[in-house]
């Protein structure tokens, strides 16, 4: 049987941090969550984002896992792209990834 979420993918959440109302620098950490990743055909497809600018993807991600706020890169099998838009679905999410 084929499994609908093959790869497990580390993401890079990048914080803010905020002491006493002042910024006070950035947070790093990972998390880890299971999905599918899907190359584009021919290297790399252009969008149209929904605040209305054309942008390159060179993947998407598919998965469960809810948006996670501050995430900046996702790395599967070693090799590592930015996250230019994680929008919510109803019952996935679909990480869109330059």
């Amino acid at each position: 049987m084929v499994k609908r979420y093959p790869h497990t993918a580390t993401i890079k959440v990048i914080t803010d941090v905020i002491t006493n109302g002042e910024y006070a620098g950035k947070s790093e950490s990972q998390s880890t969550i299971i999905g599918r990743l899907e190359p584009s055909e021919g290297g790399t497809t252009r969008v149209k984002h929904p605040d209305g600018d054309i942008i390159e993807v060179a993947a998407k991600f598919f998965t469960k896992s809810d948006v996670i706020a501050g995430a900046d890169e996702l790395t599967v099998d070693g090799r590592t792209w930015k996250i230019v838009y994680w929008p919510p679905l109803q019952s996935y999410s679909e990480i869109w990834l330059a």
